[in-house]
């Protein structure tokens, strides 16, 4: 039988996007070609846009971005270096009842600005009288990444796997920068922030009798791209979980203690802020009522806090998309609700997309013992796949890699593929008993209709209580 890379790819579930478009077989989000003129000639449009629209409403606002993404990719059939540009201009006023407008376009040039000027002030209105600061000093614009560097890194992130097996029937390493310098200005504001966001992956996969087993590993950070490096071990790791043996017959589950790698935590905590930690989620009748500001939601262990400015966070920001300083903000002091995302998190997916409060760097504070203090009866759940949360049944399911027995504080030797968690999110988190010293960040690039969102979530070990039982669906 003879398959080619997308039959396996999907026979095995791996799918990567930013590997199948970094060989061609992926489509690019929309994107604009022409190279954006310097940074003083964007401030200028977006100042004269501000000014012009200003004689017509009483609030005005004007976001530019321009983003630039390089993907180098590894795998069986050879490497690969992809480059995408994708800029755009938000212009966002409100008139003098109240009445919120916008404009988008991909067209950061001066007569693409002024084009969306006229059209919302349906007319050619004059420059008005506008006092603007004075611009931030520009950080360097990170140069352009070299193809032969970027091939020769992610050959050798490949070639860190000690494991070298035959069972490995699918093996790929990832680098993806996504270079994004973003202006927002308004009467009395002008702000600029540059990040390169670095993420580096590894996917490696095997056939575990009639099903496909992949294992993932990776990194993110805020930074240049050999400030950090996934290890041997990491590499290695991913290999050694994606061959692991699976105990023969069905999986029966049931409530259980659980311990939670970091992974798996993470998700829980990014489905639980996006449901019911915004201003937008406090709208909802059901969730203001169970998460006023006080309330006791969960265990004592638990702080949560969403730090936009911790030093080289993949998902940091200086400001949102509003041009509203992001500071730090506490969730969850000691189990109880004190906060909620709003001014200061309203995010534009690509910073073009539709506004809505959203987490950027999210720290859940680590205990005070190693990991395996949390061990006992139960099962060890890893490797993040998804979650599903339901906010108004508090329901969530969390779909996990493996589950991994554990007897008297020691792994048994028991290995389930494919399990999910399952229960009241209230539940889960009151239930919590453990949180480890040790912790790790996951890293979260979405896709909002084509556009990328990154978050960061900082996370340690848990030990909690639910019930697992084996995966009902596969998405």
């Amino acid at each position: 039988m003879t398959w080619n890379r997308r039959e396996l790819l999907a026979g095995l579930g791996v799918g990567s996007a930013s590997l199948l478009f970094a060989f061609g077989c992926g489509a690019p989000a929309q994107q604009v070609q022409r190279q954006v003129a310097v940074r003083s000639d964007v401030r200028a449009w977006l100042r004269d846009a501000v000014s012009r629209l200003s004689t017509v409403f009483p609030q005005v606002h004007a976001l530019a971005v321009t983003r630039r993404r390089t993907t180098a990719a590894i795998d069986i059939l050879g490497t690969g270096v992809a480059r995408t540009r994708r800029d755009g201009v938000v212009l966002t006023v409100r008139d003098k009842d109240g009445v919120r407008r916008e404009l988008v376009t991909a067209e950061l040039s001066e007569p693409g600005v002024q084009a969306a000027v006229r059209a919302l002030a349906q007319g050619k209105p004059k420059p008005g009288s506008v006092m603007f600061p004075l611009p931030p000093a520009p950080a360097p614009e990170p140069a352009e990444l070299a193809e032969l560097g970027l091939r020769n890194r992610v050959g050798a992130l490949q070639r860190l796997d000690r494991s070298d097996s035959s069972r490995i029937v699918y093996a790929a390493a990832t680098i993806d920068v996504d270079d994004t310098t973003v202006w927002s200005i308004a009467p009395g504001l002008d702000l600029e922030q540059q990040r390169r966001r670095v993420r580096k992956s590894v996917v490696r996969a095997s056939w575990n009798g009639t099903r496909p087993s992949v294992s993932t590993v990776e990194r993110g950070w805020v930074g240049e791209v050999d400030d950090q490096q996934l290890g041997e071990d990491e590499v290695t790791a991913a290999s050694e979980n994606a061959m692991l043996l699976v105990t023969p017959g069905s999986f029966t589950g049931g409530a259980a203690h659980v311990v939670l790698e970091p992974s798996v935590s993470a998700t829980i905590i990014d489905a639980a802020v996006r449901g019911l930690m915004t201003s937008a989620a406090a709208r909802r009748p059901e969730v203001a009522r169970r998460l006023a500001l006080g309330a006791a939601v969960a265990a004592p262990s638990l702080t949560l806090v969403d730090d936009p400015r911790a030093p080289g966070a993949y998902g940091g920001i200086a400001f949102d998309d509003e041009g509203a300083t992001a500071d730090a903000v506490t969730l969850l002091d000691s189990g109880r609700v004190a906060g909620r995302l709003a001014a200061g998190r309203m995010r534009r997916a690509g910073h073009v997309g539709l506004l809505a409060p959203a987490p950027s760097h999210l720290r859940l504070s680590p205990g005070t013992g190693a990991r395996r203090s949390l061990y006992g009866d139960g099962w060890l759940l890893e490797g993040k796949v998804s979650a599903a949360f339901d906010p108004a049944s508090d329901r969530i399911v969390v779909a996990c890699a493996r589950a991994r027995a554990l007897a008297g504080g020691n792994l048994t030797g028991e290995v389930y593929a494919d399990v999910e968690l399952v229960g009241d999110l209230a539940a889960l988190l009151a239930a919590v008993e453990g949180v480890a010293e040790e912790r790790a960040t996951t890293v979260l690039r979405d896709e909002i209709d084509g556009e990328p969102l990154w978050c960061s979530i900082e996370a340690p070990w848990l030990r909690t209580r639910g019930v697992v039982r084996a995966r009902r669906s596969r998405s």
